[in-house]
C-alpha cells in the first residue's frame, strides 16, 4: 500500500463495501432472469454534484448492464438520494451516478440486474458478461456492480440470498464460496472478481482456506471432477516452482460457451474463468487451465494491450512446459499444443505487424488478437535458447522470469525497462536488439531443438486463415458484411456484401485448426440463410515440431 493510501486509511478506518446478491427464481427454461443487488457503502461523505457510483459501459469488449439495470434507488442516514447519470465519452467510458445532495454516513443502493441468455452481442470477448444457463448464473463484477468512486482500502464483503433457488444452490465468488469478508482491498478488486450461483458443482467438496478451488455449471463433454483433481496437482507444482504458497482461495470458474468455447481470462483477484462447449477437447482445456493459472504466478509487465506479448507469451510458453515438467500432460500433448501455436503463428498473414499496432486492433481482427500469444511465446523460446547458449546452460528463461517476480515482490518497477535491463545484464546489447526485433514484427524462430531434446523442427504446407471480408464487421453492433474478398472461400460459398450476420462468430480457436469450417447465420432480403465455408487462403510452408529419437517421456521436459 502506498503512503497516500495509508494516509486515506488513517482518516477512514472503517470504510466498508458490502455486496448482497439475491437471484430471482429460474423460469421454465432454467434461466435466472435477474439479480436483485444491494450495495452498502460506508465511507466518507461525497459532496453534492460529485459522482458517488460508477460502472464501465464496456469492459474487455463486453457490455455491462449500466444502461439496462432497473429499479435503482439509494438512501443514506438522511433519507432517499436522487441520482442523475453522467456518461464518459471515448475508450474506457463509464457511467457515473451523482447525488442531488451531499451524502452522509452509510449509503445503501438497490437495483435489479437483468441476466441474459442470448449470445454476446459484440463478437469476440472473454466470458465476463452476466449470463444464465441450466439453473445458474455467472458474471464479472465490473459488468453488473455499481461501485464507489472513492479510491479507498475498503473492507469488502459478499453475501448471498439464495432463497429463490432450489435446495442445494450455492454461491461462489473470487473470494471463495458462500458469504465471505476478504481483507481490506480497493473497490476495483470487487469489480475484477467473478460471481457464480445456483445449480453449481464444486471441487473439492470442502473448500480449502487457501489454494485451489473450482466451481462450474452446465453440461461439459467430459468429467470435470477428474480434470480439476489434475489441475489441483498442477497448481501445487506452480506454488513450489514460483515459491509462492497460497494464502487465500484460488478459484477456477467454468461455464458453457456456445460461440467461442475454450477461451479463458485471468482475473485480478486470484481467480480465472474459462469455458467449454459440446465439442471441447479435454487436452485443450488442460492447457487453457494451465495457461490461466499461470497468469496469477508469472504476472505481467506494466502497460495496456501493447504489453500483452509478455504476460500472454509467458503463459503460452510455460503452461505446456510446466504441465509437462509436473507430469500432468504427456510429450504428445505438449507437441500438439506447440504445433497448434506454431501453425497459427507461421501461417498468420499479420505475422510481421509491429507490436505497436496490437492495442488499436486487438478486438478488430482475430489475426492481430492472437499475435501477443503466439509471437510472444516463440520469442521466449528463442530467448531461452540464446540464454542457454551464452551461459553453457547455467542461465535459462526461468532465471529471468524469477528475477522479474523478485522485483515485484520487492515493490520495484516491473516494466519494459526492467526487462531490457535484465536482457542487457545477461546478453548485452544483443539481447536488447533481439527484443526490439520482436517488437518490430520480426519472425521469431526457435532453434531446431528449442523445445527440448525430444522434439525437432520441421515444416509442413499449411493454409493461411482468411475470413473473406472486413474482420471489423464482427465486432460492430450491426454486423453488415463489407469488403468481401473476390475469389475467397466466403464469396464462393455465397456470401455477399450487405448480408447481415445475425449471430456472433468465433474465430480465435479455428484460426489454428486447418480444417475447421466457419458457419455464418445471415439474413438477406428479410430471409434467413446459413453459409458454411473453410476460411483458408494460400498455402505456405509453416514450421512445426516432430517427436525425434527414442528418448523416454521422462527425458522430454527441458
Amino acid at each position: 500500500m502506498t503512503a497516500g493510501a495509508n494516509a486515506i486509511a488513517a482518516t477512514t478506518p472503517d470504510a466498508a463495501l458490502a455486496v448482497r446478491l439475491k437471484p430471482l427464481a429460474p423460469d421454465a427454461h432454467q434461466h435466472i432472469p435477474a439479480l436483485d443487488v444491494t450495495i452498502t457503502v460506508n465511507g466518507p461523505g461525497v459532496p453534492a454534484g460529485q459522482p458517488i457510483l460508477k460502472m464501465p459501459l464496456v469492459t474487455s469488449n463486453v457490455e455491462s448492464i449500466a444502461k439496462t439495470l432497473t429499479g435503482l434507488s439509494a438512501e443514506d442516514g438522511q433519507g432517499p438520494l436522487s441520482l442523475t447519470i453522467v456518461d464518459d465519452t471515448g475508450a474506457g467510458a463509464s457511467r457515473h451516478w451523482k447525488a442531488d445532495r451531499a451524502t452522509s454516513g452509510e449509503v445503501v443502493v438497490h437495483y435489479r440486474a437483468p441476466i441474459s441468455d442470448i449470445l454476446a452481442t459484440r463478437g469476440a470477448a472473454p466470458p465476463l458478461e452476466l449470463r444464465t444457463d441450466t439453473g445458474a448464473f455467472s458474471g464479472q463484477g465490473a459488468t453488473f456492480l455499481l461501485l464507489p468512486e472513492a479510491k479507498l482500502p475498503w473492507k469488502l464483503s459478499v453475501a448471498w440470498d439464495l432463497s429463490n433457488l432450489a435446495p442445494g444452490a450455492i454461491g461462489v465468488s473470487s473470494f471463495g464460496p458462500g458469504n465471505v469478508a476478504p481483507a481490506v482491498n480497493g473497490a476495483d478488486e470487487m469489480g475484477e472478481s467473478y460471481f457464480m450461483a445456483g445449480k453449481v458443482q464444486v471441487y473439492p467438496n470442502t473448500a480449502p482456506a487457501a489454494g485451489f478451488f473450482s466451481a462450474w455449471y452446465g453440461k461439459p463433454p467430459f468429467e470435470l471432477h477428474d480434470l480439476m483433481a489434475s489441475e489441483q496437482k498442477l497448481y501445487s507444482y506452480y506454488e513450489k516452482f514460483f515459491s509462492r504458497p497460497s494464502t487465500a482461495p484460488y478459484v477456477v470458474f467454468m461455464r458453457e460457451n456456445l460461440v467461442n468455447a475454450g477461451g479463458g481470462v485471468s482475473l485480478g483477484t486470484n481467480s480465472f474463468v474459462t469455458t467449454f462447449g459440446p465439442k471441447t477437447d479435454l487436452q485443450d482445456v488442460k492447457i487453457t487451465l494451465a495457461h490461466e493459472m499461470l497468469h496469477t504466478f508469472a504476472g505481467h509487465i506494466d502497460g495496456d494491450l501493447e504489453s500483452s506479448w509478455y504476460g500472454e507469451g509467458l503463459a503460452v510458453y510455460y503452461a505446456r512446459l510446466l504441465a509437462l515438467r509436473a507430469g500432468q500432460i504427456t510429450p504428445d500433448d505438449f507437441l500438439k499444443d506447440l504445433n497448434d501455436t506454431a501453425g497459427r503463428y507461421y501461417t498468420n498473414a499479420m505475422i510481421a505487424r509491429p507490436n505497436s499496432e496490437v492495442a488499436a486492433n486487438f478486438w478488430l481482427d482475430t489475426r492481430i488478437r492472437v499475435l501477443p500469444y503466439d509471437r510472444g511465446s516463440m520469442y521466449f523460446a528463442v530467448l531461452d535458447g540464446t540464454l542457454r547458449a551464452a551461459s553453457d546452460g547455467k542461465v535459462t528463461l526461468d532465471t529471468l522470469l524469477l528475477a522479474m517476480l523478485e522485483r515485484e515482490h520487492r515493490a520495484l518497477p516491473v516494466n519494459l525497462d526492467a526487462w531490457r535491463a535484465l536482457l542487457k545484464q545477461h546478453l548485452g546489447d544483443a539481447g536488447v536488439k533481439q527484443l526490439d526485433a520482436m517488437l518490430s514484427g520480426a519472425v521469431m524462430l526457435p532453434e531446431a531443438q528449442g523445445f527440448g531434446p525430444c522434439f525437432t523442427r520441421t515444416s509442413k504446407p499449411m493454409r493461411r486463415y482468411l475470413l473473406g471480408f472486413e474482420p471489423a464487421v464482427l465486432v460492430e453492433p450491426k454486423r453488415i458484411v463489407r469488403g468481401l474478398v473476390a475469389g475467397s472461400a466466403a464469396e464462393k460459398a455465397g456470401l455477399r456484401n450487405g448480408d447481415a450476420i445475425t449471430k456472433p462468430v468465433p474465430q480465435d480457436m479455428i484460426q489454428g485448426q486447418q480444417n475447421a469450417m466457419l458457419t455464418l447465420e445471415i439474413q438477406r432480403d428479410g430471409k434467413p440463410l446459413t453459409i458454411t465455408y473453410l476460411p483458408r487462403a494460400e498455402t505456405v510452408d509453416a514450421y512445426q515440431w516432430a517427436r525425434t529419437g527414442n528418448l523416454p517421456d521422462s527425458a522430454c521436459a527441458y
